[in-house]
């Protein structure tokens, strides 16, 4: 089973060091490419509201029209993609450079075909109820970890593989995001600045906790 929270935190913050950053730049360039532009008018799933992390980024959906939401839609996928391999090269302690952000526009259409479909189950879910949107999203969390691990997949493979590897460690999940509740109300309060230092802090933990994951299989 993955490590607890506070375990996977002290991982997280350890990889970090010396690295932090060129993480927070990577995180800010992610900003830039997905949200610095858009309308603010999007549905989002219930942690992306208090995470606001690359990764709970990737499960919004768009509904706007504004240039800056297509862009943001079309960019999501790749973008998100690049983030996941990033951060895991970090975890691994694997030399990670600013570049490997840009890593997932080599899988252009596959990332994208991935967004696309994360957010048209994860809002189908969501018209039931708020508690099967949020299970949908924990499902799907590590779809873009693996895809990182596996560009050989199709986008309906890492979806599943995603689906099998969540089953019995959603709620584990559930209560690391709770974990950061407070640091990105702290990112909110700060009119976003401190999300600098919580966004790599963020998605890093959570690539320990993909990893333990794998690990396990």
């Amino acid at each position: 089973m993955p490590q607890e929270s506070y375990d996977l935190k002290r991982r997280a913050k350890e990889q970090l060091n010396g690295k932090w950053v060129q993480s927070a730049i990577v995180c800010f360039i992610v900003w830039l490419l997905t949200r610095a532009f858009t309308s603010g008018s999007e549905y989002h799933t219930i942690h992306n509201v208090w995470q606001n992390g690359i990764m709970a980024r990737s499960l919004a959906s768009k509904s706007s029209s504004g240039l800056g939401d297509l862009l943001s839609f079309i960019l999501g996928g790749p973008v998100a993609l690049g983030a996941a391999g990033y951060f895991l090269k970090l975890m691994r302690n694997q030399g990670p450079i600013i570049e490997d952000l840009f890593s997932g526009f080599k899988f252009f259409v596959k990332a994208f075909v991935l967004n696309l479909l994360i957010i048209i189950f994860t809002l189908l879910w969501s018209v039931l109820l708020i508690i099967p949107g949020i299970i949908a999203s924990l499902r799907y969390s590590m779809a873009y970890f693996i895809m990182s691990d596996n560009p050989q997949l199709s986008a309906f493979e890492a979806l599943k593989q995603s689906k099998l590897m969540m089953v019995g460690h959603k709620w584990e999940l559930f209560v690391l995001w709770l974990s950061f509740l407070g640091w990105f109300l702290l990112g909110v309060i700060t009119l976003g600045i401190a999300l600098l230092w919580v966004d790599p802090y963020y998605n890093t933990t959570i690539a320990n906790f993909y990893q333990d994951l794998k690990d396990l299989s």
